[in-house]
C-alpha cells in the first residue's frame, strides 16, 4: 500500500515547489512493447480478419445509406464507419440511455430458418427526431427537449426503420443470402430480450449526418448470430470453389475442342485395296484394270490419318466426284492395309 503524506508533510511540499528548490525527476518513458492485457474470463471469439470483414461490409452499408437517407429526406446526409469492436452485451447495454430507438431485426439467412438470426439496429433520438421533422415538411431540425416519441412518430420511424434495414441484403449478396426483416420496435433499452449479457457481441458503430444534425447508430450483432454468418458464408465459398473448379475444367474441355476444331485433318476416301508384285505395277499401261478386294456394289471407306471413321456410297455432287455418308464406324478401327 503507498504511504500517506500528512499534513505538515503536503503542506512542507507545496511550499518547495512554489520556491522553486524542489527539483522535479522527469519520467522515464517505458521502453520496448506495450502489453495489453487480456480477459480469459471473456475471451474475444472473432479474429482481426474477420472484424476487418465486416468492417468493409459495412462500409459499403454506410455508402448506400447515405444515399438512402439522402432519397428519403431530400436533403444531404453523410453516414460513416467509425469502428468494429467486439464487446460483451451488457457493456453495450449500460452504455444505452433508458429512452431509445432501437429495431430488433431478423437477418433470415437462406438455408438457415431452424431458429432467428437477431440483431439490433440503435438509432440515436436526435435522427429520428430530425426525420420526423423533415419528413413531415420542416426544417429538419431535432427537438431540443428530450421526450418519448408519439404513436404517429413511431409509425413514421418503423417505415424508414423497414427501409434501413432492407438494406442490409445488398451488402451481404456477395457472401450469402439474407432476407433481413424488422420485427419491432423499442424504446425502452432496459426490457431488450434475446440476448444474454455475458453474451459476446459485436458493435459497428456509424456516424449519420443530417445537414448540421449529428447522431450515431449502433449495429449489434451477437456471436451466435455472427458465428452462423460465418459458418454459412464458409461452407457457400467452399462450394462455388467446388463450381469453379468444374467451370474451369469444362471450359478447360471447351477450349481445347476448339483449338481442335481449327486444325487442318485429311479425309481420305478408300475404294478397297489390292497387293501386286512390283514388275506387274511397273507394267501397268492405260486401260490397264485393276482388281480390289471388295464387291462392285461395297461401301467406300472414309479415314482420317489411319482411321476408318465412316462409310458411304461414291456418287457426284456440283459435278464432282463425292461421298454420301451411309453409318458410322466404331472408333478405332485402323484401316486395313
Amino acid at each position: 500500500m503507498s504511504e500517506i503524506l500528512s499534513q505538515s508533510q503536503i503542506d512542507s511540499l507545496l511550499s518547495s515547489l512554489a520556491s522553486g528548490n524542489q527539483e522535479i525527476e522527469p519520467v522515464e518513458k517505458e521502453k520496448g512493447k506495450k502489453i495489453k492485457n487480456y480477459d480469459f474470463r471473456s475471451p474475444k471469439l472473432f479474429t482481426r480478419e474477420q472484424l476487418k470483414l465486416l468492417y468493409s461490409i459495412y462500409e459499403n452499408y454506410a455508402r448506400i445509406l447515405s444515399s438512402y437517407i439522402t432519397g428519403i429526406l431530400q436533403t444531404y446526409s453523410l453516414v460513416e464507419i467509425i469502428e468494429v469492436e467486439e464487446q460483451q452485451y451488457y457493456e453495450f447495454n449500460n452504455a444505452l440511455p433508458d429512452s431509445v430507438l432501437i429495431g430488433l431485426v431478423d437477418l433470415a439467412i437462406k438455408e438457415n430458418n431452424d431458429e432467428e438470426n437477431l440483431i439490433l439496429v440503435d438509432l440515436s433520438k436526435d435522427i429520428g427526431y430530425c426525420c420526423i421533422d423533415k419528413l413531415l415538411g420542416g426544417s429538419g431540425k431535432p427537438l431540443e427537449a428530450d421526450r418519448e416519441f408519439t404513436e404517429i412518430e413511431l409509425g413514421i420511424l418503423d417505415h424508414m426503420m423497414k427501409g434501413i434495414v432492407n438494406l442490409m441484403k445488398n451488402i451481404w449478396i456477395d457472401y450469402l443470402e439474407v432476407k433481413p426483416r424488422l420485427l419491432k420496435l423499442e424504446t425502452n433499452s432496459r426490457i431488450l430480450q434475446g440476448i444474454g449479457a455475458d453474451d459476446n457481441v459485436v458493435i459497428i458503430v456509424m456516424n449519420i449526418m443530417v445537414n448540421e444534425t449529428h447522431g450515431k447508430m449502433n449495429i449489434c450483432i451477437p456471436a451466435i448470430t455472427l458465428d452462423a454468418i460465418f459458418k454459412m458464408k464458409d461452407a457457400l465459398s467452399k462450394k462455388k470453389e467446388r463450381r469453379g473448379d468444374q467451370l474451369s475444367d469444362a471450359q478447360r474441355r471447351t477450349d481445347i475442342l476448339k483449338q481442335i476444331s481449327q486444325s487442318d485433318l485429311e479425309v481420305k476416301g478408300i475404294l478397297g485395296s489390292i497387293e501386286v508384285l512390283s514388275k506387274d505395277l511397273i507394267g501397268l499401261e492405260v486401260g490397264d484394270i485393276i482388281k480390289l478386294n471388295k464387291p462392285e456394289n461395297s461401301l467406300v471407306e472414309l479415314a482420317v490419318g489411319e482411321t476408318v471413321w465412316f462409310r458411304g456410297e461414291m456418287g457426284s455432287y456440283n459435278k464432282k466426284r463425292a461421298i454420301a455418308i451411309r453409318e458410322s464406324v466404331k472408333r478405332g478401327s485402323d484401316l486395313k492395309k
